[in-house]
């Protein structure tokens, strides 16, 4: 895991991942990065004893008697999760949130083909704004020219990717908004795999990229 990285969620998303109202979908790429950044998990231990630290000095507040009873009849009603079978894979990098959408490391969701050099493998995650999503591009491969349409929130997981603005390596944290043209590319070395949340679908530059229009539907799950 590299403490050197140079892409990371900016200070006002690890606030709201400090005090847990960030977005799902935003939560879980936050997560993924802090898998393998050092620095970005040392500033979550600072927020979360401030955040810690305003919870004692606050005034507590009354509730109804009734509460702490219906707090644990509703955990009573919730049945007890099987435990997971232990994973057959040892030697995993992928950050445990990954891990825990596609239920076990070794078992990969089903990937599909997007273009030449890109498959996609749409991951479940209860939210209805963003898709996320397994991107995984061959090695040396290049992903067609695109704009977004939205925010996009990316991870590196596996290997690495360039574009026109840069190199990113493992644990990397990409933000694209609307306007940001680029054509990232796998590295020579191997496959890249990235975690991406997306709120619209990417929009190619190429004049007849409207032909592909069916295929860039996003959905969120």
């Amino acid at each position: 895991m590299s403490n050197q990285l140079s892409f990371h969620p900016d200070n006002a998303m690890l606030v709201e991942f400090s005090a847990g109202t960030l977005e799902t979908a935003l939560s879980i790429c936050v997560s993924a990065h802090l898998h393998f950044c050092s620095q970005c998990r040392s500033e979550l231990m600072q927020l979360d004893h401030i955040g810690s630290q305003l919870m004692s000095a606050a005034e507590p507040a009354e509730v109804d008697d009734s509460l702490f009873d219906d707090v644990m009849a509703k955990i009573d009603s919730v049945e007890a999760a099987p435990a997971a079978a232990p994973s057959k894979s040892k030697g995993t990098d992928m950050p445990f949130t990954v891990n825990k959408l596609i239920k076990e490391a070794e078992q990969m969701p089903i990937w599909k083909r997007l273009s030449g050099s890109v498959d996609v493998a749409r991951l479940k995650t209860g939210q209805e704004k963003f898709e996320v999503a397994l991107h995984r591009i061959c090695a040396g491969g290049k992903t067609p020219k695109h704009d977004h349409s939205g925010v996009e929130y990316t991870v590196v997981l596996k290997g690495s990717l360039s574009d026109e603005r840069s190199v990113y390596k493992e644990g990397d944290f990409l933000v694209r908004q609307p306007g940001d043209v680029h054509q990232p590319m796998g590295g020579q070395n191997g496959d890249c795999i990235c975690l991406s949340a997306l709120a619209a679908p990417i929009k190619l530059t190429n004049p007849l990229g409207f032909l592909m229009k069916p295929w860039l539907r996003i959905n969120p799950m």
